[in-house]
C-alpha cells in the first residue's frame, strides 16, 4: 500500500545490553572491559532516548579504540537505522554479523535494513538465519511480519504479528503491524480495536492516528481531531513535514465528523504545500503519461498466447481510490483466486531482467530492450508460480501497471484486465484527501488529479479497443449496486465458475463529493 504511514523501525531488536542504572554509572573505570561496556550501555540508553548524535559519538570513539568491538558495531548500526541512513546502517551491521554470525539480534536488525533498502529476498534469507537461532523471539517475528507486508502477503504478515503478540503482548510494533494488516485485509473491527487499544495504553503516534483515519467512521470511538491536536502539542520540536502530515489526519477527522467546511479549509493548505514540493515529480509524470498514451495510440497490441501451465494474471486497475480493492475483495470470493494486492511482481521481473543483462536498473517496462522480453517473462512466471501456489487466478491492483499494461499483455501469458472507473468528482476528492507515503504527485491539486483520472480513463478505453478479449471495464457505482453482475463479468473473463452463495463486504462510498461540490468548483474556477 502506497499511503503514508509514520513507521517505527519495528524490526529493531531488543538490545542485548542491560541499561539498568547506566545513567548513574561513571563512564570511566579501571578495567578496559568494564569501561567499554559501561560506555556502550550509555550509548544504547541515549539511542533509546532519541539522542542519536551523542550515542553515535560514543560508539565511534569505542570503535577507534577497538575496531572489532562487535557490540559497538551493532549499536552504531541501529543508530544509523534510527537516522534512516540505511546504507551506513548496513555497513556496520554487516561487519557485526561478520564478527559474530550467531547473533540473532544483529541478524534481525540487518534483515530490517535489507528490507528498508528494498532487498526483500536478502531480508528473508537473513531473517531465516536469525529464526534458526531464536525461532520464538517476538522481534524476529515482527521482522518476519514486515517482510510479508512488503511482499504483499498480508494474511501471513497478520499471522506473524499475531504470534509476536502472543509472546510479548505489549510489543507496540507488533500491535501496530497487526492493526495495519487488519486494515489491509478489510478486518476493520479488529484494526480499530487494536489501534484504539494502543491509545488507551497511552501510546500515541502519528501512525496510530493515520491508521484510524482510514477506518470506517462508524467503528471509531475516539475523537481524531482532539487526538491530532494533542499529538501536535506533545512534539518537542516543530517538523514542517510531520505537521503537514498531521493536518491531513486532522482534516479527515473533521470530514468524518461532518464538519465539511473546516475540513476543506484544512485540506487546501496541506495539499498546496505538498504539491509545491513535488513539481519535478509531477512534470516527469505528465511527460511519461504523454509518451505512453502516444505510443498506445500509434501501435497495435497483440496478446501473448495463453499457457494453461500457469495461473491467470488478473490486473484490476484504476486510478487511486477508484474501487480496485473492492473489486479484488469481490474476486476473492471465487474459488481458485489468490489476492496479490498492489504486488511488486512485475517491477521485480523488469528490474531483474535489466540486472541479468548487466544494464542499468530500471522499473520502466518501456525501457527494457525487446531482446530481454523472454528473460523478463521467465522471471515473472517463476515468481508468479511461487506466489500463486495452486491458485488459478492471481490478482494485482497496482495502479501504476496502467503504464505498461500493453507490454504486460504482449510479453506475459494469461493476462486479463478489469478496469474500474469511478465518478470523476468522487475520485478526485478522495485522492485530494489522502496523504500518500510516496508518488501520486497529481493528487495534491484538484485540477491535476482530475486530468490524471481523465488520462487514465483514456488509457482504459484504448486498451479495451486493442485487447477486447482480455479487457473488461466496470463502473464502481455499478459494482456497489450490483456486485453479483460485476463478479459474473470478471468470472467469465477468467474462466471461473460463479459461487452458489455470495458473501459481500460492506462499503459504499458513492457521492462522497456531494458536501464539497461548491468548494471544489471554487477551487477549479468553475
Amino acid at each position: 500500500m502506497s499511503e503514508l504511514r509514520s513507521k517505527t523501525p519495528s524490526w529493531t531488536p531488543t538490545t542485548t545490553i542491560s541499561t539498568s542504572a547506566a545513567a548513574s554509572t561513571p563512564l570511566r573505570g579501571t578495567n578496559p572491559l568494564q569501561d567499554s561496556f559501561i560506555q556502550l550501555e550509555r550509548a544504547e540508553q541515549l539511542r533509546q532516548e532519541g539522542k542519536l548524535d551523542r550515542a553515535q559519538k560514543i560508539c565511534e570513539s569505542l570503535l577507534r579504540q577497538h575496531s572489532d568491538y562487535m557490540a559497538a558495531l551493532h549499536t552504531l548500526g541501529l543508530i544509523y537505522a534510527d537516522k534512516k541512513n540505511y546504507e551506513r546502517a548496513f555497513d556496520y551491521l554487516a561487519r557485526a554479523v561478520m564478527l559474530n554470525p550467531r547473533s540473532w539480534s544483529t541478524l534481525t536488525a540487518l534483515s530490517g535494513v535489507y528490507l528498508e533498502l528494498g532487498a526483500n529476498e536478502m531480508a528473508a534469507q537473513t531473517l531465516e538465519q536469525a529464526r534458526a537461532i531464536k525461532p520464538q523471539d517476538a522481534n524476529v517475528l515482527v521482522t518476519l511480519g514486515e517482510i510479508y507486508r512488503q511482499e504483499r502477503e498480508y494474511e501471513l504478515a497478520k499471522e506473524a504479528f499475531g504470534q509476536a503478540l502472543k509472546i510479548e503482548n505489549n510489543l507496540v510494533p507488533a500491535s501496530s503491524g497487526f492493526g495495519w494488516m487488519c486494515l489491509y485485509l478489510g478486518h476493520n473491527g479488529e484494526a480499530v480495536a487494536t489501534f484504539e487499544g494502543l491509545l488507551k495504553r497511552g501510546v500515541r503516534s502519528f501512525e496510530i492516528l493515520a491508521a484510524l483515519a482510514q477506518a470506517p467512521c462508524s467503528l471509531i470511538t475516539v475523537d481524531l481531531v482532539s487526538e491530532t491536536e494533542e499529538l501536535g502539542r506533545e512534539l518537542p520540536q516543530k517538523d514542517p513535514h510531520f505537521e503537514n502530515s498531521l493536518q491531513f489526519v486532522r482534516a479527515i477527522g473533521l470530514d468524518k465528523a461532518g464538519r465539511y467546511r473546516l475540513a476543506w479549509e484544512t485540506f487546501v493548505p496541506a495539499n498546496l504545500a505538498m504539491f509545491a514540493s513535488l513539481q519535478k515529480e509531477h512534470r516527469d509524470s505528465l511527460e511519461r503519461e504523454r509518451v505512453i498514451i502516444s505510443r498506445l495510440r500509434g501501435n497495435s497490441v497483440k496478446a501473448f498466447a495463453d499457457n494453461k501451465q500457469f495461473p491467470v494474471s488478473l490486473f484490476i486497475l484504476g486510478p487511486s481510490r477508484s474501487g480496485k480493492t473492492t473489486m479484488e475483495a469481490l474476486m476473492a470470493t471465487l474459488d481458485g483466486v489468490k489476492r496479490g494486492y498492489e504486488n511488486p511482481i512485475v517491477d521485480n521481473a523488469i528490474r531483474r531482467a535489466f540486472q541479468t543483462a548487466g544494464l542499468l536498473t530500471s522499473s520502466y517496462f518501456e525501457m527494457l530492450p525487446p531482446q530481454l522480453y523472454e528473460s523478463c517473462r521467465e522471471i515473472y512466471l517463476e515468481e508468479l508460480t511461487r506466489r500463486g501456489t495452486s491458485a488459478r487466478v492471481f490478482t494485482n491492483t497496482h495502479p501504476a501497471r496502467i503504464f505498461d499494461a500493453a507490454l504486460i499483455a504482449s510479453v506475459f501469458p494469461n493476462v486479463r484486465f478489469i478496469f474500474v472507473k469511478r465518478e470523476l468528482e468522487d475520485i478526485a476528492l478522495r485522492m485530494y484527501q489522502r496523504r500518500y507515503r510516496e508518488g501520486n504527485s497529481y493528487s495534491y491539486d484538484l485540477r491535476a488529479a482530475r486530468d490524471h483520472v481523465l488520462w487514465y480513463h483514456q488509457m482504459m478505453d484504448l486498451l479495451a479497443q486493442r485487447l477486447p478479449e482480455n479487457v473488461r471495464i466496470i463502473q464502481y457505482e455499478d459494482l456497489v449496486v450490483n456486485p453479483t453482475g460485476a463478479l459474473r463479468v470478471a468470472a467469465d473473463l477468467c474462466g471461473l465458475p460463479m459461487p452458489e452463495q455470495l458473501t459481500l463486504a460492506d462499503g459504499d462510498d458513492r457521492g462522497c463529493a456531494e458536501p464539497y461540490r461548491q468548494f471544489m468548483a471554487a477551487e477549479l474556477g468553475n
